[in-house]
Order: structure tokens, then C-alpha cells, then sequence
């Protein structure tokens, strides 16, 4: 549910931008560039996290 909420999320903001001026456009790319970078350290943590449950061999 969470990935069919953030691909409509995404939609709606790409459409938005194609339809304002460079101002906004250029506000609309740092904000989703804050939230891929988010993104991406969640899922870094999460690899690490699990990295450390599992077993050495």
C-alpha cells in the first residue's frame, strides 16, 4: 500500500512541476531529492542492521 501511495506521490508532483515555472520546478527537485536521499539512508540502515543479525562463518 505504502509503494501505491508514494508512485501516486510521485505522479502527482512530476505533473505539478511540468505544469509551473523553473522557481517551483527547482523546489520540487530538492524536495524530492531530500526524500530519495532519505530513502536511500533507510534502506542503508536497514542492510546494516540486518547485516549484523546474521551469523559469521
Amino acid at each position: 500500500m505504502k509503494k501505491r501511495i508514494y508512485k501516486l506521490f510521485l505522479t502527482l508532483i512530476v505533473s505539478l512541476s511540468l505544469s509551473s515555472g523553473p522557481i517551483v520546478q527547482n523546489e520540487i527537485r530538492k524536495m524530492l531529492e531530500a526524500l530519495s536521499r532519505t530513502s536511500y539512508e533507510q534502506i542503508k540502515e536497514f542492510d546494516e542492521e540486518e547485516n549484523e543479525d546474521l551469523p559469521y562463518l
